[in-house]
């Protein structure tokens, strides 16, 4: 046998035949400590939105007409899997508030379109129909973000109807209407700069059907809620009240990229 070998294993028969047995049962290792807090339940990812409508339409009559004077018709976003998520209930019971309103509006502008029917008939002056309708469109959908677009178009018999958008962001993880500060890494004031001065240089490059609206009326009449998301761009709009009748309801379009330094990020 080698040498090198021999000798420790020597060193080891020798203190293994000098060590004392000791027969007290081994002791376990202690165990880790248990913890007090329940480890965190797996979180599932709620399913993708299935979008549908909820809607309200109705017709008014009026004595001495066969058919409606008023027929409103309001269609507003359902997410129609929404039982048991409650940020989905939350968007649809946002939603199912803003058609209550609008029936209640409704029925104020029907007794409007009674009167006037009533004058008509006894003029003999012909008699418009009254229109209030909303519809809308989603705009941008994300597993964490939905933006929807409204639409009221409003025409009470006379000769320029009214033409309105409105908007409406939501965090879809919690149900929760986004304003526009929540947007943004950097304070209100500075997004809100920021997005004029986008606006502005949009504006003069004459981003809105190749038209450069006056630079006034676009600073006074620029409003940092009126927005909505799509997949490329944060986009501005105005209403009809804001411009001349002919010049309609401008957007403009400002790319992320833009506004990458100041912007959250979502998925």
């Amino acid at each position: 046998m080698d040498r090198k070998l021999a000798l420790p294993l020597c060193l080891c028969l020798l203190l293994s035949s000098c060590a004392t047995v000791d027969h007290t049962p081994a002791s376990t290792p202690p165990s880790a400590p248990a913890s007090s807090e329940p480890s965190a339940p797996a979180v599932t990812p709620a399913p993708a939105p299935e979008w549908g409508e909820q809607v309200y339409m109705t017709a008014f009559t009026a004595e001495g007409r066969e058919a409606p004077v008023f027929v409103p018709e309001y269609r507003l976003p359902l997410i129609k899997n929404a039982d048991g998520l409650p940020a989905y209930e939350a968007v649809n019971a946002y939603y199912a508030a803003a058609l209550d309103d609008l029936a209640i509006s409704s029925a104020d502008l029907a007794a409007w379109a009674m009167d006037d029917f009533a004058v008509t008939q006894a003029t003999g002056d012909p008699f418009f129909d009254y229109v209030d309708t909303e519809s809308y469109e989603l705009t941008m959908s994300t597993p964490t973000r939905v933006s929807v677009l409204r639409s009221h178009y409003s025409n009470s018999g006379g000769p320029y109807p009214t033409l309105y958008p409105l908007s409406d962001t939501f965090d879809l993880t919690t149900g929760a209407r986004l304003e526009f500060a929540q947007l943004f890494s950097c304070p209100a004031d500075e997004a809100k700069q920021r997005i004029l001065e986008c606006l502005l240089a949009l504006n003069a490059q004459g981003a809105f059907s190749d038209t450069v609206l006056d630079e006034t009326l676009v600073k006074n009449a620029f409003q940092e809620e009126n927005f909505y998301l799509t997949e490329s761009a944060f986009t501005v709009y105005f209403s009809s009240f804001d411009f001349p009748q002919a010049i309609g309801v401008p957007t403009f379009a400002i790319p992320y990229a833009d506004l990458e330094d100041i912007l959250l990020p979502w998925d």
